[in-house]
């Protein structure tokens, strides 16, 4: 008697654990493709030979052209990793289609925080290779009003980051990730 009862709990035990350990593989999918697409992005931001540092040594050996290059790139890479997100199935995702938002929104933030270096760059070439103290004087003034814009980007940033980080939250607990 006591044997049957201890079959039978072990199998309840062993149906529910297996049950609450399956998870949604597209769910699963959808979690494996931000993070790849979180990664790439770190590495091409703060990586020892993401474009960030190759635009750096650019900008101190004052090869404005070679730097603005890399801005291109860079944007090519974050289009790339906003149109994939936006390719991502969702459909039957608890919360996919949130996340998914969240995601693009903070890839849009961030691409428009590092395109915004260009409208620096150029106002240090201005400076850089002025003549008159009337021209340096006026792209160092724009290079103030540059740093107040920059500094809402940041913002916006910081919001989108936040908000993505909620939601993904929201998402693993949702789908039984992590």
């Amino acid at each position: 008697m006591i044997r049957k009862i201890s079959l039978k709990i072990l199998l309840i035990i062993s149906v529910g654990t297996v049950l609450y350990s399956c998870t949604n593989k597209k769910a699963e999918d959808l979690q494996s493709l931000l993070d790849k697409k979180e990664a790439r992005t770190s590495a091409m931001l703060i990586g020892e030979t993401g474009f960030e540092s190759v635009k750096l040594d650019d900008l101190i050996a004052h090869d404005y052209t070679k730097a603005l290059s890399v801005i291109e790139k860079e944007e090519a890479e974050f289009n790339t990793i906003i149109e994939d997100i936006q390719k991502a199935n969702t459909d039957g995702i608890p919360k996919g289609k949130e996340v998914q938002q969240a995601a693009i929104s903070y890839y849009i933030a961030l691409k428009d925080l590092f395109m915004f270096s260009r409208k620096e760059i150029e106002q240090e070439k201005i400076m850089r290779n002025s003549k008159t103290e009337k021209e340096i004087r006026a792209a160092q003034d724009q290079m103030l009003e540059l740093g107040r814009e920059k500094q809402k980007l940041y913002q916006k940033v910081f919001k989108a980051d936040e908000k993505l980080f909620t939601v993904k939250r929201q998402f693993e607990s949702e789908n039984q990730l992590k």
